[in-house]
Formats: C-alpha cells, structure tokens, sequence
C-alpha cells in the first residue's frame, strides 16, 4: 500500500511540479529529494506508465476508426448524395474538409506523444532521473495537445451534424433555409 502512495506521489510530483527551466541548460531543476524521489520509485513509476502507454494505445486505435468510419462511411457517402441532389453543400464539405484535416493533426500529434512516451519508458530513470522527468513532462505535454485534438474532432462532428439537420430541414421546407444551429 505505502509503495503505491509512494508511486502516486511521485507521480504527482513529475506531473503537478512548476516546470522551470535554467536559461543555460534544457534540463529542469530538480531539487536533490525530487531526484531521490524519482530514483526511489523508478520502477514503479515506469510499470505506470507502461500501462498508460498500452491504455492510450488501444484508445487511440478504438478513436482512430471511429473517426476513420465516420469520415468514410458518414460524410463522403453525405457529401456525395447532397451534391448529386444538387443541395447547397457547401457549409457540409467545408465541415468535412476541416474534420479530415483535424484528424490528420490528431494522427500527428498522436505520433509525437508516442515517439517522446516510449522515449521516456527506454531511459534508466535511476541514472537519468533529470532526462526522464524532462521526457515525461513533455510527453505530458504531447498527450494534452492530443486531448485538445480530439476536442477539436468532437466539436466538427457537432458541426457537420448541425449542418446535415440544416439541409435535412431545407428538404423538408423547402421555401425555408435555415442557419445550423451553434
């Protein structure tokens, strides 16, 4: 029990910890007890995030093809009946075109916080402490601008489907356009 407080503090410490940066060097600084904090529970600390690491693996492959369906199987199949209906899509494909790019980002942003997590499990966190909280910090970093990113998705998703009920209402009416809902 002690051991997984210990981990959970230090942990706590890697990820809640002022970043401040010396003007002369890359490495953060790190007092002595943050140091031996991190050599102590080195090993616990890098089981974590091995399960981190395999947790966002799998989540990343479920969100992927999700978000693959949907750009494939949703909007090019909506995009296409709208334009061979000649319906004003225009406001739909720009919503497809910035989801697609989105996903793009979230793919690479995705690589990146993969590259510097793997990173970070491969150092000795024993006898590179300074180099493995730097790695986690900005790994940490690089997961945060994936969550950002999937934001992102989420929210054109809630803008295409406001502009499909858009020109599903114009079907319907058709005498009356309206503005999709923000």
């Amino acid at each position: 029990m002690q051991k997984k407080i210990a981990v959970i503090i230090a942990l706590a410490l890697a990820f809640a910890s002022p970043v401040v940066r010396a003007e002369d060097s890359s490495s953060l600084l790190l007092t002595d007890d943050q140091i031996g904090l991190i050599r102590t529970n080195c090993l616990g600390v890098q089981s974590t995030l091995q399960r981190i690491h395999a947790n966002d693996a799998l989540a990343r492959f479920n969100l992927g093809q999700q978000y693959n369906i949907i750009s494939t199987k949703l909007m090019a199949p909506m995009n296409s009946r709208v334009a061979l209906s000649k319906i004003d899509g225009v406001a739909l494909l720009q919503a497809t075109v910035d989801f697609n790019a989105q996903y793009d980002q979230f793919d690479s942003m995705y690589q990146q916080y993969e590259t510097t997590l793997q990173r970070s499990l491969k150092l000795n966190c024993k006898d590179q402490p300074v180099a493995f909280f730097d790695t986690v910090s900005m790994a940490r970093e690089h997961r945060a601008a994936v969550r950002s990113s999937i934001n992102k998705l989420n929210q054109l998703l809630i803008e295409y489907r406001a502009h499909v009920v858009a020109i599903q209402s114009s079907v319907i009416s058709p005498g009356v356009t309206k503005e999709p809902a923000q």
